[in-house]
């Protein structure tokens, strides 16, 4: 059993370290850490690392009957608490054990209740259940080639450089190095070829190879409400003309510096890639030539400059210019045409986040999007914003329009808070960036915990969120590409809808799990199901597979195709 927000007593051997007092006043924090993770070794979390209480009342607890009473966290001095005090203990009372947390949650908004609740789950488990726990960190940068009226100094842009995507090649190797074992970060990219068109079309070199001598320009009069829902057939084109198909020569786009720069196979390959449309046009309003042309245009682009041979690439996934189009049938009727089966969304709009599960993609409607079957992967928004290339810019943004108050320090507090609440919650969503944030080669130097250097918005924010949630937890930091963010999420949703179960067989004493079958509604499932172990298993089964990732706990993957599946474990599991 499980008990939480308890006020110490003679039930959990424990009394209240102050005669009746809790904790904390506002302005005032005490730090709580796991002091103690032998009963849940399988949280994978690092042991003493504090963190904030702040919020959540609570009531700091000595231990009075240590024969049947143990501590698994503390809280920290502060106020009147002169001394560590007792957060959780698991007493053994006879043959029940009960795990009692003297603290409230609320795991809606507080990322210390988000980390906490991970021993609890564990601990009332063993460790052995269905799902698996996986942190996915992605980054996706928008808008690479074009250039970002930036919100501050107006009047001024900013393109990125080939020394600042060096800087982000160099950083990604180190940045790896630190991380967990089983760790794999890297950013992905989505690429607008117009940025590189008009780029190249001023340069000397490219005065003599592009032909045409333009790039794409149109008059983009076509402004919609954020959720306009275009009629289907409506809309007026705003591409010109000509050319009626890429037509622009190799040497033309490789004119461009950082188009140049991609052109190195080792460059390219230290990223991920996607399109973001050819000429960023909003297609909320767009017409369905318009939206093919921009699909179409990019395609032949990334092909050309050799992104589409990237190790990393996502042939079947865009990120939407400013995230519009869709509910814009025409617009995702144009994307599946080319082979787009998935897009990235905006969590600040409700409508484009599943209302079912918040763990689970939306699938496109007629009645809601205007076409079926696009999956609209959910994407956060950071206070990274997206016409900012300095600290100074955004800080001056999110003060002006988002709330914010105080400095840069201040703003990067507050996304550490709101953005480890996601991974420690266990969302696989990617997080948005644009070119701007990248901006390296000549910004001043800057401290993040151990390292300090020449940082762009995008690594100070990325080495904010690895080195705390490093801090925190031994788990694996992952990459992936835009598919397989899709591929994830898609497996997610069809695999909570098959119900899945678990069945222990005990020992013939009962002392021990010795072998768990998995099964699911009817005993069938679409994608294979999960099983996360503390130690190992084995099965005769066909079409099953074991996944083992740095210090986290075996995960066992099992295709149901009419019957359970039964996994030996290597080492019973006591009760």
């Amino acid at each position: 059993m499980v008990r939480l927000d308890v006020y110490p007593s003679s039930d959990s051997g424990t009394t209240t370290a102050i005669p009746g007092a809790g904790c904390c006043d506002a302005g005032v924090d005490q730090l709580v850490s796991i002091s103690n993770s032998t009963a849940f070794p399988t949280a994978g979390y690092v042991v003493g690392a504090t963190i904030s209480s702040a919020g959540l009342w609570h009531y700091p607890a000595t231990i009075t009957d240590p024969s049947t009473t143990w501590e698994v966290a503390q809280f920290g001095p502060a106020d009147s608490f002169t001394s560590t005090t007792t957060a959780a203990v698991i007493n053994q009372f006879g043959k029940r054990q009960q795990m009692v947390w003297f603290t409230s949650f609320a795991t809606d908004w507080s990322t210390t209740s988000t980390y906490l609740q991970h021993s609890y789950i564990h601990w009332v488990t063993r460790g052995l259940f269905t799902g698996r726990r996986r942190i996915f960190l992605g980054t996706q940068v928008d808008d690479m080639h074009l250039p970002t009226a930036l919100y501050s100094p107006a009047g001024s842009l900013f393109r990125i450089r080939p020394s600042d995507l060096d800087a982000h090649v160099s950083w990604m190797q180190d940045l790896n190095t630190r991380l967990p074992p089983g760790s794999a970060y890297f950013v992905e990219v989505g690429h607008n070829g117009n940025g590189d068109i008009i780029a190249a079309v001023n340069t000397t070199t490219g005065d003599n190879e592009c032909n045409p001598d333009n790039p794409i320009y149109f008059d983009d009069g076509s402004a919609t409400t954020l959720e306009f829902q275009k009629p289907l057939g409506s809309g007026t084109d705003v591409w010109p003309t000509s050319p009626a198909a890429y037509s622009w020569s190799l040497a033309c786009a490789a004119s461009d510096s950082v188009a140049a720069w991609f052109q190195v196979p080792a460059n390219r390959d230290a990223f991920a890639h996607v399109s973001h449309t050819f000429a960023h046009r909003s297609l909320n309003n767009a017409t369905y030539s318009d939206t093919n042309k921009e699909i179409f245009f990019n395609k032949q682009w990334m092909s050309a400059v050799g992104i589409t041979s990237a190790s990393k690439f996502s042939s079947n996934g865009l990120i939407p210019p400013a995230i519009t189009g869709l509910h814009n049938g025409d617009a995702i009727k144009a994307f599946m045409d080319n082979g787009i089966t998935s897009v990235v969304g905006d969590n600040t709009r409700p409508l484009l986040r599943n209302q079912v599960n918040e763990f689970w993609p939306v699938i496109s409607t007629v009645a809601g999007n205007g076409y079926d079957g696009l999956l609209i992967i959910p994407r956060w928004a950071t206070t990274i914003f997206f016409n900012c290339d300095l600290p100074a810019c955004t800080t001056a943004e999110w003060v002006n329009t988002s709330g914010g108050k105080g400095n840069f320090s201040d703003l990067m507090v507050n996304s550490k808070d709101v953005n480890t609440r996601h991974l420690l919650g266990l969302h696989h969503d990617p997080f948005m960036f644009h070119q701007a944030n990248l901006r390296q080669a000549d910004v001043d130097a800057y401290t993040v915990g151990s390292k300090t250097g020449k940082m762009s918005m995008l690594q100070i924010w990325v080495e904010t969120m690895t080195q705390e949630m490093s801090r925190l937890t031994t788990w694996p930091i992952i990459s992936i590409t835009h598919d397989n963010f899709a591929k994830e999420f898609s497996n997610r949703m069809a695999r909570d809808k098959c119900a899945p179960s678990m069945k222990y067989t005990l020992s013939a004493d009962a002392s021990s799990i010795v072998s768990v079958d998995v099964g699911a509604s009817g005993n069938s499932c679409s994608v294979p199901l999960p099983l996360t172990i503390p130690g190992d298993a084995t099965t005769t089964a066909s079409g099953t597979t074991s996944e083992k990732v740095g210090r986290d706990p075996y995960v066992k993957w099992s295709t149901l195709s009419g019957s359970a599946v039964t996994w030996k474990l290597t080492s019973p599991i006591a009760l």
